[in-house]
């Protein structure tokens, strides 16, 4: 059976100003969606592995870039890189950590960190063979938009990826719907969303092809 290993990573931790917030506030967002965890398709959950770093396994991706994006908005305007592993797990799967793991999905996951630490990307995928290239520049080109984003939009991204509506999302938010439109607009999230879904559909292409 394949899964999905996310790692993520505070960039430049060290020397963030506020880390002690910063890391209270990855710990608090972890913890939060550590509570929906089988709505999330989380099989071991959001586990903080050195302070500024956590690691996690999903049994599907249905909801991997709505946890990416909520960790993100959570966070903002902290960066953080997202490298996501497909593969096997050779050890028995841990439910109550994500740690004391191994196996090519967390080999893929290092690999792709450790790729993403040699450049300025957010996002990284190993362990789809050949889809891989295309995957990796549409998450580049994803990257490229993000960085220039202010929290707002952020937010407003990670509310869709919930599946709120504008006026949810102003309920929740206390922005104007106006504002809400016009963040999606601009930040062209229509089709960062289609683009985001269909790698979604591509990862679960290969793990369901794998199951039974």
């Amino acid at each position: 059976m394949l899964y999905v290993a996310l790692i993520g990573d505070v960039v430049q931790s060290r020397n963030l100003a506020n880390r002690s917030e910063v890391q209270r506030q990855f710990t608090e967002v972890c913890a939060a969606l550590n509570q929906e965890r089988d709505v999330l398709g989380l099989v071991s959950p959001l586990t903080i592995t050195l302070g500024d770093e956590f690691q996690a396994v999903f049994g599907d991706a249905g909801r991997l870039w709505e946890c990416i994006l909520r960790i993100e908005a959570a966070l903002e305007p902290v960066a953080i890189r997202f490298s996501i592993g497909v593969g096997k797990i050779d050890t028995d799967i841990q439910h109550d950590t994500a740690l004391g793991m191994d196996g090519p999905a967390f080999h893929s996951a290092r690999a792709a960190m450790e790729q993403l630490k040699k450049g300025d990307a957010r996002y990284r995928l190993k362990g789809l063979g050949d889809d891989e290239n295309f995957i990796n520049a549409a998450l580049e080109l994803i990257a490229h938009n993000r960085v220039k984003w202010r929290t707002p939009r952020v937010v407003t991204l990670a509310n869709i990826l919930q599946g709120k509506t504008v006026k949810q999302i102003s309920q929740v938010t206390g922005s104007t719907e106006q504002a809400i439109y016009r963040n999606i607009r601009d930040g062209e999230l229509d089709a960062i969303i289609s683009l985001l879904t269909g790698i979604t559909e591509k990862i679960n292409h290969v793990l369901n092809g794998q199951k039974g």
